[in-house]
C-alpha cells in the first residue's frame, strides 16, 4: 500500500473541497455533460468488459439485462434528470412543477416521479413510481424539502470517501454522483476488486471530474479501505455493501467488534451514510389468474431472484404464498421450471459457492436447480421457524417459499405485510403481485397494507429492482435504522429531484405485459421489461434506451418501440 500517494490524492481533494461546494450550477451542469458523453463514449467497452468478466455467451440477452440496464442506461438516465433539476434551480424554476403529488391513505405527502413528460408516459406506458415523504413533509411545504445542499450559503464542502460496490457496475458512478451533486462533496473511490477492472473506464468517463481534481480513483484491499476509512482528510463515508461490512468499519472484527457495537462505541467518528441489502421478499395475491399469467409471473420472480446470478442487494429470496390458494403449488412448479432452465453461466462473485454450502446445511428439503449452473430452492420453509432464509441474505442464487394462512386475500396480505415486516432482516425492498381483480376486491386495504409496509422500495406487479433504475426514485432503507442496528442502511441515493426527506419508493407495473393486457382490458402498451432474463430483444432495446436517455427525441422512438414489442 502507497500511503503517500493515497495522502497525496487525499489531500489535494480537501484543498478543492470547498471551491467544488461552491462552484456555480452552471458549471456543475457542463460536468454532468462531459460526464454523459463520456459515458456514451465507452458504453460499448463497458458493456464488453463487464460481459468478459461475467463470462457471458456471446449472444446471451444477459448483456442488455444485466450490462447495459445496470450500467450506461442507469447512469445515462440519472445524468439526463438531475441536469434537468440543476437547470431548473439555476434559472430559479420550480424542479417540481412537472411532479403531480397527493396525499397517501396514511397521510403522507406523495411525489409522483414517473411519468413526468411525454416521452415517459409513451415508453413506460402503464408504469408509475411514488416517492413518499416522512412524517412532517407535506404537499404543501414540499418545495420546503428539495435540494437544501443548494440553500447553503458559502458551504465549507466535504471529502467522501465511496466504497464502491463490486456487483452492480451501475452502482459505483451513481454513489459517486449522488455525493458530488445531491450533497456537494468531493470524492475518492475505493473500488471494489471484484470489479476494479471497471477502474480505467470509470476514469474515462468522469476525465473532467479527475483532471480538475475534484473526484479520484484508488483500488486495492481491505488495508487500503481502512487507511481510507481513518484518515483525517476524509469527513464522511458512504457504502454500497453488506451490514457486517458497516459494522467492521464502524466497531472493528470479533469479539472486540461485538462489544463495540453492543456499547456503540465507535472506531470511526465520521458521518457513514449506506445501502447494505437485506432479505427480499416477494408477496403473491390470490387471483383468477390464466395460463400466461402463470408463465409470465413465473419469468418475472425468477427474474427477481437470477437478475445478476442473485448478487443484488434487491434480489427476491423469500416467496411469500397463500396457503388457502390453489394457484400456489403451480406457480412454485414454474418458478422451479424457469430456475431450472435459465441462462447457464458461472458464480462469478467470491464466496458464492460457499454461500450456497451454508444455504444446503441448513435446510435437508433443499432442491438442487440449474445442472452446471447451481440454483438451490427451499420450497416449504415453515414461517414460524427462525430459518436463516429469514434471517441472512443468501446474495447468490438461492430462494425460499414460504405458505402463509389467510381465508381471503384481504387476511392473506395483513399476515404477509406483518411477517415481512417483522420476520425478514432489512428493510430495504419487497414485491407484491396481485391480478387486477383482486386488487380491486382490496380496494382501500391494498392501499393501507402498502402504507403499512416498512421498505424503503415497494414494487407493485414490478420487481422493485426497478427502482433502483429510476433516476428520479429515491432509493435506500425505509428510515429509522441506527448505526448499531443498521440493517439496510441509513440514507438514500439516486434521488435526481433531490429530495430531503423520503420515506419509500413504490413502482407500479401492468400485471400482464402488452399486448396481453390490452387483450385483457387493461390499458397498458408496457411489454415484457429489458431487465427480464426472457427477454430475447434487451441488448438492442437497451442501448437503445441508453441513446435515448442522452437525447430524447421522436426520431429514436419508431426503432425503440419495434425493439421492445419484439421482446
Amino acid at each position: 500500500m502507497d500511503t503517500d500517494h493515497i495522502d497525496q490524492v487525499l489531500g489535494g481533494l480537501h484543498d478543492r473541497r470547498t471551491q467544488w461546494a461552491r462552484l456555480p450550477i452552471r458549471d456543475k451542469i457542463h460536468y454532468l455533460e462531459e460526464v454523459r458523453e463520456g459515458v456514451l463514449a465507452n458504453a460499448q467497452r463497458w458493456v464488453d468488459a463487464e460481459a468478459e468478466a461475467k463470462q457471458f455467451a456471446a449472444d446471451s440477452t444477459l448483456v442488455g439485462a444485466e450490462s447495459w440496464v445496470g450500467g450506461p442506461y442507469a447512469v445515462t438516465a440519472w445524468l439526463s434528470a438531475s441536469i434537468e433539476t440543476l437547470t431548473a434551480l439555476r434559472t430559479g424554476a420550480d424542479p417540481l412543477a412537472h411532479v403531480d403529488t397527493h396525499t397517501s391513505v396514511d397521510g403522507k405527502a406523495v411525489a409522483r416521479v414517473l411519468p413526468v413528460n411525454v416521452y415517459e408516459q409513451l415508453l413506460f406506458n402503464g408504469v408509475t413510481a411514488d416517492v413518499w415523504m416522512q412524517d412532517g413533509v407535506t404537499t404543501a411545504n414540499l418545495d420546503d424539502h428539495v435540494a437544501s445542499f443548494y440553500g447553503e450559503e458559502d458551504p465549507e464542502g466535504a471529502v467522501s470517501l465511496v466504497l464502491g460496490a463490486g456487483n452492480v457496475a451501475a452502482i459505483v458512478p451513481l454513489d459517486i454522483l449522488d455525493r458530488m451533486i445531491n450533497a456537494g462533496d468531493v470524492v475518492v473511490c475505493k473500488m471494489n476488486p471484484v470489479n476494479d477492472y471497471l477502474q480505467p473506464i470509470f476514469e474515462d468517463v468522469f476525465a473532467p471530474l479527475v483532471r480538475h481534481g475534484y473526484l479520484a480513483f484508488l483500488s486495492g484491499g481491505g488495508d487500503v479501505g481502512a487507511h481510507l476509512t481513518h484518515h483525517d482528510d476524509v469527513d464522511n463515508i458512504h457504502i454500497t455493501g453488506a451490514a457486517a461490512t458497516h459494522d467492521l468499519i464502524l466497531y472493528g472484527p470479533g469479539e472486540e467488534g461485538a462489544r463495540r457495537k453492543a456499547a456503540d462505541d465507535r472506531l470511526v467518528d465520521k458521518p457513514i451514510h449506506s445501502e447494505l441489502g437485506g432479505v427480499g421478499g416477494t408477496i403473491v395475491l390470490p387471483g383468477p389468474w390464466s395460463d400466461g399469467d402463470f408463465a409470465y409471473q413465473a419469468e418475472h420472480v425468477a427474474t427477481q431472484k437470477l437478475h445478476n446470478a442473485g448478487h443484488n442487494c434487491v434480489a427476491s429470496q423469500v416467496l411469500v404464498l397463500p396457503a388457502a390458494w390453489d394457484g400456489s403449488e403451480r406457480l412454485l412448479a414454474e418458478v422451479t421450471r424457469q430456475l431450472d432452465e435459465a441462462e447457464t453461466r458461472p458464480a462469478y462473485y467470491p464466496g458464492t459457492d460457499e454461500r450456497l454450502d451454508d444455504v444446503r446445511a441448513a435446510d435437508p428439503g433443499v432442491v438442487e436447480l440449474g445442472g452446471d449452473s447451481p440454483r438451490l430452492l427451499l420450497p416449504d420453509v415453515d414461517p414460524d421457524s427462525d430459518h436463516m432464509a429469514f434471517t441472512t441474505e443468501f446474495f447468490g442464487p438461492a430462494m425460499a417459499a414460504t405458505r402463509l394462512g389467510g381465508d381471503d386475500a384481504a387476511t392473506f396480505l395483513a399476515n404477509a405485510v406483518e411477517f415481512c415486516n417483522e420476520r425478514l432482516f432489512g428493510t430495504l425492498s419487497v414485491n407484491l403481485i396481485v391480478h387486477p381483480q383482486t386488487r380491486e376486491e382490496l380496494g382501500e386495504n391494498f392501499d393501507h397494507a402498502i402504507a403499512r409496509l416498512r421498505y424503503g422500495g415497494i414494487g407493485i406487479n414490478a420487481w422493485v429492482g426497478a427502482a433502483f433504475l429510476l433516476s428520479r426514485a429515491a432509493w435506500g432503507a425505509y428510515p429509522g435504522h441506527t448505526h448499531d442496528d443498521v440493517q439496510s442502511g441509513i440514507g438514500v441515493v439516486h434521488n435526481a429531484l433531490m429530495f430531503d426527506r423520503p420515506e419509500k419508493t413504490v413502482v407500479e407495473a401492468p400485471f400482464r405485459p402488452f399486448p396481453r393486457s390490452v387483450a385483457t382490458g387493461q390499458l397498458a402498451l408496457f411489454p415484457r421489461p429489458p431487465w427480464f432474463l426472457t427477454n430475447s430483444t434487451s441488448p438492442r432495446t437497451a442501448r437503445l434506451l441508453t441513446e435515448f436517455a442522452a437525447d430524447p427525441g421522436p426520431g429514436k422512438l419508431p426503432g425503440l418501440f419495434a425493439s421492445a414489442l419484439r421482446g
